[in-house]
């Protein structure tokens, strides 16, 4: 979990706020060619989602680069983050409106799982979710041989069955946030003070680990930063697992995000925890949102990662000045 990129410069991975207030001239940035400027497929599916292109303006600006994974011819990563080549952020959507045509909603589903388990009142919506989980899986493989496509959808409609037991057996019953929050002991008070700590991580697991022992879960496991047995043959990538992190603190109420139950709100969220993941590589993170700071400080400090966590109070006219040394081999 502590992969690194290695570049001249320091590398800043900036959120996407800095990239827009930067652009509507709300901030400057004292020197900013000290450092070099990345971004990730996770600007560019925001941009997309929120229709807001200020942001392409802001990388621009700052001639920032692509953080990319590296995959295989099947889609998987082979453990090779990259730092690519300048590319005009306006050309790069574009080729990126491309590539997810047709595909934009894929996988739509699993958020009405998530905000599920988040308190939201959405059993008719879940309940269709095996349904529109086969759906996507056609669409994905209509263009695919007969034989393969069909070997597919069988696997598909076996899995879509054991959704809709697990649905009816155990999400028919909504359960607030803050009432599974308090099962687990993590009360308001508590969260206070564990939000507090430089430790967090280990704090947290302090507290729930005679809970979570039981069910076999070591601490890793707990927070995503290893795999568990049922996620086997699931590749486990270091900014998948932070992210997964990210969503777990988050259940637990500690520096947590607004609209955890909001199917508005939580591509956002889920954003910001992938932000928080693909940053891990970076020699910063910066963002003007609190909450995403703290937790990914949280998680960066457990995994003894290089990656220095930095937030901003924004305010129209800041300039915001950044010391941060690049770090050697």
């Amino acid at each position: 979990m502590n992969s690194r990129l290695i570049a001249e410069k320091p590398i800043i991975y900036a959120d996407m706020n800095i990239y827009r207030y930067l652009a509507c001239g709300d901030i400057s940035i004292v020197e900013p060619d000290r450092f070099i400027w990345a971004y990730s497929i996770v600007h560019l599916n925001e941009v997309h989602r929120n229709g807001n292109t200020d942001a392409l303006e802001g990388m621009k600006l700052l001639q920032a680069v692509e953080i990319r994974d590296v995959l295989n011819e099947d889609f998987q990563s082979v453990g090779n983050i990259t730092l690519f080549s300048y590319v005009d952020p306006y050309l790069r959507y574009q080729c990126h409106l491309q590539a997810i045509a047709g595909y934009e909603d894929l996988n739509d589903h699993v958020v009405e799982h998530l905000i599920r388990f988040f308190g939201a009142d959405n059993f008719e919506e879940l309940s269709e979710t095996p349904r529109h989980m086969q759906y996507d899986i056609q669409h994905m493989t209509h263009n695919i041989d007969d034989e393969r496509r069909q070997s597919i959808a069988a696997r598909a409609s076996s899995v879509a069955e054991e959704m809709r037991a697990v649905i009816d057996k155990h999400l028919k019953e909504r359960i607030p946030i803050e009432k599974t929050r308090t099962a687990l002991g993590v009360t308001s008070e508590i969260r206070k003070t564990l939000e507090a700590s430089d430790l967090v991580i280990d704090d947290v697991w302090e507290l729930l680990s005679p809970q979570i022992l039981v069910s076999g879960r070591t601490k890793d496991q707990f927070f995503g930063f290893s795999p568990t047995p049922e996620m086997e043959g699931i590749q486990h990538t270091q900014y998948g697992a932070i992210s997964s992190a990210h969503i777990v603190l988050n259940m637990l109420g500690i520096s947590p995000d607004k609209g955890l139950a909001k199917r508005d709100k939580i591509k956002s969220i889920l954003s910001d925890g992938q932000h928080t993941g693909m940053a891990s590589y970076c020699n910063a993170f910066i963002s003007a949102d609190r909450a995403v700071i703290n937790k990914a400080r949280g998680i960066y400090t457990y995994l003894k990662n290089v990656t220095n966590a930095l937030h901003f109070n924004y305010e129209k006219g800041y300039e915001l000045k950044l010391g941060i040394e690049p770090v050697s081999d």
